[in-house]
């Protein structure tokens, strides 16, 4: 199998899992707000939206594009601000949170 062979099976895994998860429906900047975000949320519960936007998964993103993505990330419940914090910091919510 060639490397192209196995990113692509990798791809389709990755598919099958958005799926079961709930997340295929999002846009991909959307989706690596959220990937980003629980990498960041392994260190610390509380995640500063400019760690967000400086992970390597939204490198190339543009400032407004992040931010549009980020608010609907919020909206859809699966990041929320933290302890009335009205912008800035972040948690992982309901489905994104990991299962201890």
């Amino acid at each position: 199998m060639t490397d192209f062979g196995k990113l692509a099976h990798l791809k389709e895994i990755l598919f099958g899992m958005e799926r079961d998860l709930g997340i295929e429906s999002l846009g991909q900047v959307q989706k690596d707000i959220v990937y980003a975000a629980t990498i960041l949320s392994e260190a610390r519960t509380e995640i500063e939206t400019d760690d967000i936007r400086r992970h390597q998964l939204l490198s190339g993103v543009g400032r407004s594009t992040f931010f549009r993505a980020l608010k609907a990330v919020v909206e859809r419940g699966y990041l929320q601000h933290t302890d009335g914090a009205r912008r800035s910091r972040y948690q992982l919510a309901g489905a994104a949170r990991p299962i201890s």
